[in-house]
C-alpha cells in the first residue's frame, strides 16, 4: 500500500489544484487548510482526502498529522500580507514537524523570483545553475529566498529528501496576470518591454509537478518549472486582452525605466519599479530553460501559449 502524501496551503491557487493532481494520479492526500470554507465540498465526501483544519502557526499537533507520510508539498505561503508569519513561520513549523515524524521526503512549491538576474547578460538563459539572492528583492521573492534557505539547511542537516520546485509566475482561471508585464492603473496598463519572454506557469502544470516530484525523491534538488511555449510581452497581452482588459496599453521602453532606476535612491521605501534589482527580476530579457523539468518529471503535458490563455479565459467565466 502506497503512503499518502501531505500538501500544506492546500486550499490555496496552487494547493488546490495539487490535491486534484494527487487524487488522478490516485494518490492518498492529507491536506492542511486554514478555513473550513475556502476548500472544495466536494473533498468532504472523498475517501482518498483526509483533512484538518488548522493554522500551521499555532498549531501544536502538526506531527501526529505527518506521521506516516512518504512525502509533504509544501504550498503554504502569502503571496501579498503577512510574508514573516504566513511563509516564515509557518515553514519553520513545517520544518520542526517534518524533523520529528521522521517525513523521508519534502517537495516545496518555490519561485524564480528567488533568482539574481542582475548577474545575467540581457538575453541570457536561465537555468538552475544561476546565483540566488534575497538582496535588494521586494518581500515576497526575499521571504521565498529566505525559505528556501531554511529548508535546506535542515534538510542538510537532517537528511530527508528535499525537491524544490521553482515556479515560473503561476498562472490560470482567476490568476491570469501577472508583474512581469508591467504595472496598471484602472483600465490603463504600462507594458515595460525590453524583449524576452515571460517565465509562466500554467497552475495544472505546477500541480502536475509537485506531483511527480513527490513520487521521486533525489537527494536535495532544483528544477526550474515554467511552460514551454513562454510568449513575449506583447503576445501575452494580445491574447490576454480577450478577457476585456485593459483598454489601453502605453508602452514603457525598459532602457527608460533602468535609466529611472539608476538615479533614484535604492530603499525600500521606494516604488518596486524604481529598483533596479525589483525592475530586472521582473522585466530583465531572459530565456527560462525547463530541460530539467522534462528529464526529472516528465512527461509533462504542455499546450500552446494562446490555447491555453484562451481556454483559461473560458474556464474563467464559468467558475
Amino acid at each position: 500500500m502506497i503512503s499518502p502524501i501531505a500538501v500544506t496551503g492546500a486550499s490555496g491557487f496552487i494547493g488546490r489544484r495539487t490535491v486534484e493532481a494527487a487524487r488522478i494520479a490516485g494518490l492518498e492526500v492529507r491536506v492542511f487548510v486554514r478555513r473550513a470554507e475556502t476548500m472544495p465540498a466536494h473533498w468532504r465526501q472523498d475517501a482518498g482526502i483526509d483533512i484538518t483544519i488548522l493554522d500551521l502557526v499555532s498549531t501544536k499537533n502538526l506531527t501526529g498529522y505527518l506521521e506516516g507520510v512518504q512525502a509533504v508539498i509544501h504550498c503554504a505561503a502569502a503571496m501579498t500580507g503577512d510574508h514573516e508569519n504566513d511563509t516564515l513561520e509557518a515553514t519553520q513549523t513545517l520544518i520542526e514537524a517534518v524533523v520529528k515524524a521522521e517525513v523521508p521526503h519534502v517537495v516545496l512549491a518555490g519561485s524564480v523570483s528567488v533568482y539574481d538576474v542582475g548577474t545575467l547578460a540581457d538575453g541570457a538563459t536561465l537555468t538552475e545553475t544561476c546565483k540566488i539572492s534575497a538582496k535588494g528583492r521586494d518581500a515576497y521573492a526575499a521571504a521565498k529566498y529566505e525559505q528556501e534557505d531554511m529548508l535546506r539547511a535542515t534538510a542538510a542537516l537532517y537528511g530527508f529528501d528535499l525537491t524544490v520546485l521553482r515556479l515560473g509566475a503561476v498562472w490560470g482561471p482567476r490568476r491570469l496576470f501577472n508583474a512581469h508585464i508591467g504595472p496598471a492603473v484602472g483600465p490603463l496598463l504600462f507594458r515595460i518591454d525590453g524583449g524576452g519572454v515571460v517565465p509562466i506557469c500554467d497552475v495544472e502544470r505546477a500541480a502536475e509537478c509537485l506531483i511527480a516530484a513527490s513520487q521521486s525523491a533525489n537527494g536535495v534538488e532544483t528544477i526550474n518549472v515554467v511552460d514551454d511555449d513562454l510568449p513575449t510581452r506583447s503576445q501575452f497581452l494580445h491574447a490576454f486582452r480577450a478577457c476585456g482588459w485593459p483598454t489601453l496599453s502605453v508602452p514603457l521602453p525598459l532602457g527608460v525605466m533602468r535609466l529611472i532606476a539608476t538615479i533614484t535612491p535604492d530603499a525600500p521605501t521606494m516604488p518596486g519599479l524604481l529598483r533596479r534589482a525589483i525592475l530586472d527580476a521582473r522585466h530583465k530579457p531572459l530565456h527560462y530553460s525547463n530541460d530539467l523539468m522534462h528529464k526529472r518529471l516528465g512527461p509533462v503535458t504542455n499546450m500552446p501559449f494562446d490555447t491555453a490563455m484562451h481556454t483559461a479565459i473560458k474556464n474563467e467565466q464559468t467558475l
